[in-house]
């Protein structure tokens, strides 16, 4: 392939990712939970710089939860703080799926965050000792490529994932109804 077909066709793709990023609604709100007193727990995915695996599973599982009127929501967070911005070929990467980022911001999951969660999904990291989460709700997801560098293979792992933890939620909401 001569250099004038890849400087083509990366110029391609930056255009494509940037028209999908300006076009895609934003489907999801990682960095905060949603809903006010009566809004269930949420489930809290946790990657170690919060700015790539974590984001993802965040926003497709609440792609997911919408689609299927499940109440949870999800957030990202890091387990180290080593980024205060989602890096912008993580930003083109997501809004190719459709996702946008917006203002979020990543930070380091918390105690209140610990507390607050329905469930900690540690993906491919360990979890800050001062969070204190209970661990009969953390789920340990591990052996997954590195997002940043193998998006791909990395969203195809992490997608089964996140599509069984939704159908895990779905029927328990369906066994608890009357």
């Amino acid at each position: 392939m001569s250099k004038k077909s890849v400087l083509g066709l990366v110029a391609s793709i930056l255009v494509a990712g940037t028209v999908a990023f300006a076009a895609t609604s934003e489907v999801a709100r990682v960095g905060a939970p949603a809903g006010g007193a009566d809004a269930p727990a949420p489930i809290v995915f946790v990657c170690r710089n919060g700015v790539a695996m974590s984001v993802w599973s965040a926003a497709y599982f609440n792609e997911l939860a919408a689609e299927r009127g499940l109440p949870q929501r999800a957030v990202a967070r890091a387990a180290v703080p080593s980024y205060t911005e989602v890096p912008l070929r993580m930003k083109l990467a997501l809004a190719l799926d459709g996702f946008r980022v917006g203002d979020f911001r990543p930070s380091v999951i918390d105690g209140d965050d610990a507390r607050g969660a329905a469930r900690v999904i540690a993906i491919d990291t360990e979890l800050p000792l001062e969070t204190g989460v209970d661990a009969s709700r953390v789920e340990l997801w591990n052996g997954f490529p590195p997002m940043r560098e193998e998006y791909f293979p990395s969203r195809r792992a992490l997608e089964s994932r996140v599509e069984a933890l939704v159908e895990r939620l779905a029927a328990d909401k369906g066994a608890q109804r009357p």
